[in-house]
């Protein structure tokens, strides 16, 4: 793997987790096996020099378990003791004792709400971010999950949106068309080759952006004219000529502005709300959905659903598609508790059926199928417009702390972990086995 100073790498190395756990008891369950593959993979496929940079890190790890402690207590402690009548120094003590047990950092204490007794009895079945993001999901991508790897990989699609959606077209999934991609001062047409400006609203991102940040919304106004998100106005042409100027040090792709299915548009609140999907390769060879939340936006002023940007997620029934409280939540500040009802909207989100959920579930499926076969997992950002469900992006490495905090409660030992373990293990056994 090299040495990577990503955030999940460096998370991964402060926490002390090759070393933690080496204790966890040995069991058969799918938890205690992702745990022990990954301590496996991080230790197998590190160099010399990153061999080095562990063992240098380790004696900072007292220091930081106490300075994350004091700080998101700080940040959280008096809102949980309000909330649950759990003291300061009770809260504490707690995060320091999974950290030394689980490797679970006092930010996903409280993301994880591992304050409550019977959650944090089942600590060790949380998947961590480090665990997925910076070693497994990689591992198992770069080895096709223990099958033979195909001489043409799906990845690069996965990585560029205009491939991405190019690739969908191919193959006959529903995807959110691109009118133009415009960079370095020029403009692409792709889904748009007419003269005339198109006259219905706009949505701007830029190409290669994440997270929602850096995005626009043009509303149309009639008679050529367009209404930004920051309050600006512009005839088509000036709009075009911003974006070209811009676009000399972010490359922007601008689609047309999806609007979700009437039945939940009190809860999209003028954004398009969007369903995080999990899948992954099964024991049969097919791709099975395992977990879903749905993430709407929070504030008035905001023009995206990013959980991470101060959005909502509310974990979605896989059987029914039905929903459960909202949550926020994200990098563990988490003050403000659970929504039965939309803060912005005031109406409810628990107990909520999406619309089309069976014709969802079948067409994520089915896109693992015909897009990626060579993806053992991946994190789905699916719109559900009135004509059925959109796809809006693909994430090949997708996070798991929405799942888990949305859900109440670990996935290690639910059905998604036993697929990990399962994938992990054959991959292991075939890249290993001398």
């Amino acid at each position: 793997m090299g040495i990577d100073l990503g955030f999940d790498r460096i998370v991964r190395d402060l926490s002390g987790a090759r070393w933690i756990l080496w204790r966890l008891t040995e069991d058969d369950t799918a938890a205690t096996s992702i745990h022990r593959y990954f301590r496996l993979i991080a230790w197998r496929e590190a160099n010399l020099v990153d061999r080095c940079i562990m063992l240098l890190v380790l004696p900072l790890f007292p220091f930081l378990i106490i300075g994350l402690t004091v700080t998101f207590t700080a940040l959280n402690g008096r809102a949980i003791k309000k909330r649950t009548g759990k003291g300061i120094f009770r809260q504490a003590r707690e995060q320091i004792g999974v950290a030394c047990r689980c490797a679970i950092l006092p930010p996903w204490y409280y993301i994880f709400e591992l304050h409550d007794d019977a959650k944090r009895q089942h600590a060790n079945e949380y998947l961590n971010r480090f665990e997925t993001k910076a070693a497994l999901y990689r591992f198992m991508r770069d080895h096709n999950g223990g099958l033979p790897v195909p001489i043409e990989r799906s990845t690069q699609c996965i990585r560029d949106k205009t491939l991405f959606m190019a690739h969908c077209r191919k193959n006959g999934v529903t995807a959110a068309p691109i009118l133009w991609i415009i960079r370095n001062g020029g403009i692409t047409p792709v889904d748009w080759e007419r003269s005339d400006f198109p006259e219905f609203d706009l949505f701007v991102k830029p190409l290669n952006g994440q997270g929602g940040r850096g995005t626009i919304r043009w509303d149309y106004l009639g008679s050529g004219q367009f209404l930004c998100n920051d309050g600006s106005r512009a005839n088509g042409s000036q709009v075009l000529e911003i974006l070209r100027k811009n676009s000399q040090h972010t490359a922007y792709i601008v689609q047309p502005r999806l609007i979700n299915h009437p039945e939940i548009a009190d809860l999209a609140c003028g954004a398009l709300a969007t369903v995080r999907v999990m899948s992954c390769r099964n024991e049969t060879g097919g791709y099975e959905v395992t977990n879903a939340v749905f993430r709407m936006k929070r504030y008035a002023d905001v023009i995206v659903d990013n959980y991470h940007a101060g959005g909502i997620a509310a974990n979605v029934d896989i059987n029914t598609g039905v929903l459960g409280e909202g949550t926020r939540g994200g990098w563990g500040v988490v003050t403000d508790g659970w929504y039965e009802q939309h803060p912005l909207s005031h109406t409810a989100i628990s107990q909520r059926k999406l619309p089309c959920w069976e014709k969802m579930v079948d067409f994520v499926q089915d896109a693992h199928n015909r897009l990626f076969p060579d993806q053992v997992v991946i994190g789905w950002d699916v719109a559900i417009l009135e004509n059925g469900p959109c796809l809006i992006e693909a994430n090949k490495a997708p996070d798991l702390d929405i799942i888990q905090r949305a859900q109440k409660g670990p996935l290690g030992n639910e059905r998604l972990g036993e697929l990990l373990a399962f994938n992990l293990q054959r991959t292991i056994a075939t890249q290993y086995a001398h």
